[in-house]
């Protein structure tokens, strides 16, 4: 199951490489996928996460202690758990670039009453 995972983060990554590049700080994409593909990739995650879930509790039934099993698996409950996080602040991204367009509405809202105000009074 571990290669499997690998295998789906792997393409997750390869995602993130061409649909999320300014995330990065890049330019333009390091591999140029077509946009058809970016919905494939946005749902991947789901699938990665019932894996990571399924094979915790697979290697949890077989230790049956939960100090030799955090001890032992920490790295794949470290992932399972940034894996929501980093999906939580690609969507805060989005909601800062709609917050942001809105002040600069709101910005240009107030200097258009600014200006008809100071244009009414002369």
């Amino acid at each position: 199951m571990d290669i499997i995972i690998l295998v789906f983060a792997s393409l997750f990554f390869i995602g993130l490489l061409a649909f999320e590049y300014h995330s990065f700080g890049l330019k333009n994409p390091i591999l140029p996928i077509p946009d058809q593909f970016k919905e494939f990739f946005e749902f991947l995650i789901w699938p990665i996460l019932t894996l990571l879930i399924l094979d915790l509790i697979f290697k949890y039934r077989k230790i049956n202690n939960p100090k030799k099993f955090i001890k032992k698996h920490w790295s794949d409950i470290l992932m399972l758990v940034l894996i929501p996080v980093f999906s939580i602040l690609k969507f805060l991204k989005i909601g800062l670039s709609v917050i942001k367009q809105l002040k600069t509405i709101k910005m240009g809202a107030k200097i258009f009453h600014k200006t008809k105000k100071i244009s009414q009074q002369k």
